[in-house]
């Protein structure tokens, strides 16, 4: 500790810890901290230019699978888990929805006499949300009268909620 007795400062006392006792200690480590990353850095640097036979090269180089000797390294392949296109909303029940573009029906609304109709996560499975009428859909596979299909539109609730599942009643994004 520091006493200031008319603008002198007195030396710290006898066992006591002067206030630039922490200040020097914390400035040493940091210095051999850095001195420490720098040689750590440069050793390693060396190493990266060595061929694999030994010998020192002055510019290093990208190895590909060869230079390593003995069997190539793996691969991976990330393959995705849906196949392209909308991702799937869930199942919904097929009678309920009419088809938009006949024959093909590569493009359907939902058409139900209630309030929206349900979606599943599996056919005839317990319903998750509700589509109100004229939501369009995007039929992705078939399942007896069940349906796997993705939204056509941006989906918003509509802050209602299906009378008889209990579960949100979503429809269309309307852009202005």
């Amino acid at each position: 500790m520091i006493t200031a007795t008319k603008g002198r400062h007195t030396p710290p006392r006898p066992g006591g810890i002067g206030i630039f006792w922490p200040e020097a200690l914390v400035k040493t480590a940091l210095l051999a901290g850095v001195a420490v990353l720098l040689l750590a850095g440069s050793a390693h640097a060396g190493d990266k230019c060595v061929n694999p036979d030994g010998t020192q090269d002055p510019v290093c180089a990208e190895r590909n699978d060869e230079d390593w000797g003995g069997e190539p390294r793996q691969r991976v392949t990330v393959v995705p888990p849906l196949p392209p296109g909308p991702p799937p909303l869930g199942w919904v029940y097929g009678p309920y929805t009419m088809c938009g573009d006949p024959p093909r029906c590569s493009t359907g609304v939902v058409n139900v006499p209630a309030d929206g109709l349900n979606v599943r996560t599996v056919p005839n499975g317990p319903p998750v949300m509700s589509l109100v009428n004229g939501t369009p859909l995007i039929p992705l596979q078939k399942q007896g009268d069940w349906l796997l299909v993705a939204p056509a539109c941006d989906l918003t609730p509509t802050w209602a909620w299906s009378w008889n599942a209990g579960v949100p009643l979503n429809r269309c994004w309307v852009y202005f």
